[in-house]
């Protein structure tokens, strides 16, 4: 566990000292007012040493987190069922990256979720995983992909989890061979256009609420500089083509994976050189 002074120290660091790094955003309220606020409750912070960085690389490698040995609170609900979750992941490039958009295309054609799904629009029941993986494999208990980004770079992936511990290595092959196909044969037309439309969906749905639509500002702000438009970020995701998909999946494979669980029935994930 983090000791508390050094999470004081990193606010104080960080944010509270560090107002070079600020941006204030707001929805629904007037530039003046904002302005006028902003400079009440922040004006007086100043700038003191700014913090340093250490860059990043992406190494690659395997860890695992036993299931813990202390009763949970949540023990009541959660299924009596001893799940292993494992996870396979690349290095993608991070927010900066020409690639980012493709790579959160190609999360939205893999989808997933759980083996349960009341179904309906947009739930992603098309998606591959749950054509290819869910549909096919009853000892899934879930399987999706995800991505993750930051500033100097990401990460892309696929995981799963099953209760069955036999078919911990199977699960494992089955995450490996949705991406070498990918890799393999470009996606389909009607693959991509669903896609591209399900993330240009979720992009304007979540861009309703006023909540996410000031911490979008603000992101956009801190990370670029500018805050892009609806219309911008739409236009990127309709320009990614079947070949940018292949050629990320084909650079992603050309690295050192990673490979994480966490449950039950560790011994049974395959090491990290299989």
């Amino acid at each position: 566990l983090l000791p508390p002074p050094l999470v004081e120290e990193f606010f104080n660091s960080c944010i509270r000292n560090n107002p070079q790094n600020m941006v204030v955003a707001g929805a629904g309220i007037s530039h003046e007012s904002l302005v006028g606020l902003t400079k009440e409750f922040f004006g007086h912070v100043s700038q003191k040493s700014a913090p340093t960085t250490i860059p990043s690389k992406y190494r690659g490698g395997s860890y695992q987190i036993g299931k813990s040995e202390q009763p949970s609170i949540y023990s009541q609900t959660l299924p009596s069922e001893e799940y292993c979750h494992v996870a396979l992941a690349f290095p993608v490039g991070g927010w900066h990256s020409d690639s980012m958009v493709t790579a959160c295309v190609l999360q939205m054609l893999l989808g997933g979720g759980s083996s349960f799904s009341a179904g309906g629009p947009g739930k992603g029941m098309y998606s591959r995983m749950y054509q290819q993986v869910l549909n096919r494999y009853g000892f899934l208990e879930s399987a999706e992909a995800f991505t993750s980004f930051a500033e100097e770079g990401g990460l892309f992936g696929v995981s799963a989890s099953t209760a069955v511990p036999t078919r911990i290595t199977d699960l494992v092959t089955i995450l490996g061979d949705q991406l070498a196909r990918l890799a393999v044969q470009p996606v389909s037309p009607i693959e991509l256009s669903r896609a591209r439309n399900m993330l240009k969906c979720n992009v304007l749905t979540q861009l309703e609420s006023r909540l996410i639509l000031f911490e979008d500002m603000g992101r956009q702000v801190l990370t670029y500089g500018k805050r892009e438009g609806a219309a911008t970020t739409c236009a990127k995701i309709d320009a990614v083509s079947a070949d940018d998909i292949q050629r990320l999946v084909q650079d992603m494979l050309k690295e050192n994976p990673t490979l994480a669980s966490t449950g039950s029935h560790l011994d049974r994930v395959p090491v990290h050189e299989e």
